[in-house]
């Protein structure tokens, strides 16, 4: 460590074995730095569907798969939020849409995120659609901060 106290630490979560691993480091890192944790997960449903083979009719019955998901999401976000508030850490849950990597770069620049603690994989298969995946890989390349990559 360069002795440097991060005040704002994001850490992305898909429930996944590694992003849980990386919270719990991520909980201990924020307690030495008197740090506020930002608790990501990114809902990205676009390779469920092809949307060129999506009818109109099956327009209606994707937004209610997605609005599930991100009421599932929202949930398991809240229950980490809760968790480190009992645990005396400060800390802001964030369900975001869209390419998981992108959302993620994104929220890291404009929110000045000063350190980002990752995963080295997340969901895979049909539970990709809130999975960090590889994309632990593309954010420890193009993040505005530095990243810790847990495994």
């Amino acid at each position: 460590m360069t002795g440097k106290a991060y005040k704002n630490i994001l850490v992305p979560f898909d429930d996944s074995q590694f992003s849980r691993k990386a919270f719990e480091t991520a909980k201990i890192l924020a307690k030495s730095f008197g740090s506020r944790l930002h608790i990501v997960t990114v809902v990205d449903i676009s390779g469920v569907v092809s949307p060129g083979m999506i009818r109109s009719e099956d327009r209606k019955a994707i937004r209610q798969i997605k609005e599930s998901i991100k009421t599932s999401a929202k949930r398991m976000v809240a229950e980490k939020e809760e968790e480190c508030k009992a645990e005396g850490i400060p800390a802001s849950g964030w369900v975001l849409d869209g390419p998981v990597a992108n959302e993620i770069l994104k929220f890291a620049k404009q929110r000045n995120m000063e350190l980002i603690i990752i995963g080295s994989r997340g969901l895979s298969g049909l539970s990709k659609i809130m999975a960090l995946g590889s994309v632990s890989r593309r954010i420890s390349e193009m993040a505005p901060c530095p990243v810790m990559i847990v495994r």
